[in-house]
């Protein structure tokens, strides 16, 4: 009588397999933590420059008293040279985009309660402000990334005065 069960050699080739789709498969997932920092942080991004063109298009057609961002009004009409703590009425640009201690897009996105621990920000005497994101933070972000993703050298420029929110690709060597 024949026995019906998996003989040692078969056994230890199914085990060599799965060894081979195993080590295929994890580089694969290795980086999926990566991906997700720089995802989020380009899709932030993103909509911090639609909401930085959306009131400066509110402040080019309106007559001075607008609302922009999440629920800020400007008061222009009764200074139209004013350079505010919140919009800058000369240029049509907000002057910040949040609080960098608390909340740095407060100002401008309905949502960034739930970013004010992602995201950290820096105000420069020159009318810049240095924000950086999961992937490009100094001490948690994304090792190596490229030009034209975030890693832990790069940083984000807002330009009051332009109203430019765009990525600085340092070189991390």
């Amino acid at each position: 009588m024949k026995s019906k069960a998996f003989t040692m050699i078969e056994l230890i080739f199914v085990i060599v397999i799965i060894g081979i789709l195993a080590s295929v498969a994890i580089p694969k997932f290795s980086n999926l933590t990566s991906n997700a920092k720089i995802s989020s942080e380009l899709s932030t991004a993103s909509a911090v420059e639609t909401a930085i063109e959306s009131a400066h298009s509110e402040w080019i057609v309106s007559d001075c008293n607008f609302s922009w961002g999440a629920d800020k009004t400007s008061n222009c009409s009764q200074n139209p040279n004013s350079v505010s703590n919140e919009f800058n009425c000369s240029a049509g640009y907000p002057q910040n985009l949040g609080d960098c201690n608390n909340n740095p897009f407060k100002y401008i996105l309905k949502n960034a309660e739930a970013l004010k621990n992602d995201w950290n920000c820096t105000t420069k005497s020159n009318g810049i402000v240095i924000f950086q994101g999961p992937a490009s933070k100094s001490n948690s972000g994304v090792k190596d990334g490229n030009e034209i993703k975030p890693d832990q050298c790069d940083y984000w420029e807002y330009n009051r005065s332009k109203g430019s929110f765009k990525l600085i690709d340092l070189n991390c060597s």
